[in-house]
């Protein structure tokens, strides 16, 4: 529709602009009616007195300023003086004094000429305007998705190694995952776009998030990448209790695992400045559960230990998280061991 009006706007300014323009030189005569031009045009200079012009109803003209082209008489035409002045009217005057002004546009636009000029301006301009206006807000929207995925950056790596399980076939699955981004982008992302009144550019930067945050959720956890090269997910149990306990020695904990058999539910122990911690390994395809917790609960009261966890490398039930609340133990991913020492480390030392 702005195309449209701006077609309809610009019709009478090619009307008006596509009107000659013209030259009259200093004293040439000028009269109302093409007759009375070709009577005067048989008179001798002499008898063209001011009297006789004023009967005759015609003029001398100075020459100032461009005459506008209006029509033809056979060998006259009709001018009307640039700029029209108001009780002004229209002369005839022989096409062989007149010189045409070429490329000449009007010197002083009229009021409605300015106004046609301005409302096509304003019609152009709109549509740039208004995608310039779309195209920054949209920019806008995503610097504010980036922002919000890297600070969420850490959780995210969690979840998509605690989520994605490779099957007896060795293809990734996915499904669990990907319902979780779908949960960060509807509590996280767009609540965010929303408060900033973006949320209609979420269409736009869809893809660009989704693609940010599976890139940002697959880059190894800072600080992780040489311990984590233990780590294979086809690796007996046994060794996973061993790479825990070594990613514990690595934090500066005095950390062994038990034994297999009569572990009483505790597969590593590790102690550090007086505060003794009993972790239990799972090494799991499918979410770990309740038992986990309930055993780790128990080997807390049996080693006399202040801090208990379970970690795994898969994700956990909705129950055993509720379970891990109420009995205070820390449900990890293995690659959330390292900054778990350190803040257990900080801990103690403000203590």
């Amino acid at each position: 529709m702005p195309w449209v009006g701006c077609g309809m706007l610009l019709v009478p300014l090619a009307a008006m602009a596509g009107q000659a323009t013209c030259h009259v030189p200093p004293a040439t005569v000028g009269c109302t009616q093409a007759a009375t031009l070709q009577r005067v045009g048989s008179l001798s200079p002499a008898a063209l007195s001011e009297r006789t012009l004023i009967q005759l109803h015609c003029r001398r003209v100075d020459g100032a300023g461009n005459w506008q082209v209006l029509g033809h008489h056979g060998d006259a035409v009709l001018l009307r003086h640039l700029p029209v002045q108001k009780g002004e009217g229209t002369l005839y005057f022989p096409a062989t004094v007149l010189h045409p002004v070429s490329g000449h546009m009007l010197s002083r636009p009229s009021g409605l000429l300015r106004l046609v000029m301005a409302g096509v301006g304003a019609v152009l301009l709109w549509p740039l305007l208004r995608y310039g206006w779309r195209f920054l807000r949209r920019r806008q929207a995503w610097r504010v998705c980036r922002r919000l995925v890297s600070r969420h950056a850490d959780v995210l790596r969690i979840r998509r190694r605690q989520l994605v399980q490779v099957n007896s076939y060795g293809v990734e699955r996915t499904t669990r995952w990907q319902r979780e981004k779908a949960e960060f982008i509807r509590t996280i992302v767009q609540p965010a776009l929303r408060g900033r009144r973006l949320q209609w550019a979420w269409p736009a930067i869809a893809d660009r998030v989704m693609a940010r945050i599976e890139h940002v959720a697959s880059q190894t956890l800072p600080g992780t990448g040489q311990a984590s090269n233990g780590y294979a997910p086809d690796m007996d149990p046994i060794a996973y209790e061993r790479y825990c306990a070594e990613r514990l020695c690595a934090c500066g904990w005095d950390a062994q695992a038990t034994p297999p058999g009569g572990d009483q539910g505790a597969d590593v122990i590790a102690i550090r400045g007086g505060k003794r911690l009993v972790v239990q390994c799972k090494l799991y395809r499918n979410a770990v559960g309740n038992e986990a917790v309930q055993q780790i609960s128990a080997a807390r009261l049996h080693y006399h230990a202040d801090i208990a966890a379970v970690v795994s490398n898969a994700d956990y039930t909705t129950s055993a998280r509720q379970l891990a609340r109420s009995n205070d133990v820390f449900l990890l991913h293995h690659d959330e061991l390292p900054a778990f020492a350190d803040r257990l480390t900080r801990e103690r030392k403000k203590a």
